[in-house]
């Protein structure tokens, strides 16, 4: 089983039973809104694509709200995060899709963070705020960067507005002796030729 963790797992599962039992058109309306946005919400873009393409057209028209959902999903599927953080915080969820969306917004977050300290040794301030999809709001941008200095390490230099990203530190995996692994392929090799 994979480490990622999958988060409203639990809800999608019984969502999805509930859609193959089969329900009345307006809670197959809620029902799929519900289910999209915890497929976008765990970047699982394939399903939330299936799953768009599943819902037949009269629901998605009777359904605006499937529609908001799935511009979203466009968004990510091409890699317009600023949009997607646009969507998101623009957008007036229900309350029965808003926690999902408040989810997916600090998923795609942490996941950028995640993507700034492996690939930057120093970044600018604006890209900072356009990657973590704060472009246009500088203060929470900075709240951010507060946190990271107090908690990760991360450096900032006011004068030239440079922000300097702790790198994480790799996993320790641990390495095979050579007999080891070449006892091991030994094995694989007679296993594959019995």
């Amino acid at each position: 089983m994979s480490s990622k963790i999958v988060l409203f797992e639990s809800t999608a599962q019984e969502l999805e039973k509930q859609e193959l039992e089969g329900a009345n058109d307006l809670a197959l309306g809620d029902l799929h809104c519900q289910l999209l946005s915890i497929y976008l919400c765990n970047l699982d873009l394939c399903n939330a694509k299936f799953l768009w393409k599943r819902i037949s057209n009269e629901e998605k028209t009777s359904v605006p709200l499937l529609g908001q959902i799935w511009e979203v999903g466009q968004k990510l599927w091409l890699k317009e995060h600023n949009a997607v953080f646009r969507l998101i915080r623009t957008t007036k969820w229900p309350p029965s899709i808003e926690p999902y969306m408040t989810s997916l917004e600090e998923n795609l977050r942490q996941k950028s963070l995640q993507l700034i300290g492996k690939a930057y040794l120093s970044i600018t301030s604006t890209t900072f705020a356009d990657l973590v999809g704060y472009v246009d709001y500088p203060e929470d941008a900075e709240k951010l960067l507060a946190k990271l200095q107090a908690e990760q390490g991360w450096t900032c230099d006011p004068a030239s507005q440079l922000i300097i990203p702790k790198r994480p530190t790799p996993a320790n995996i641990p390495l095979m002796r050579n007999e080891d692994q070449l006892q091991s392929l030994t094995q694989f090799v007679s296993f594959l030729e019995n």
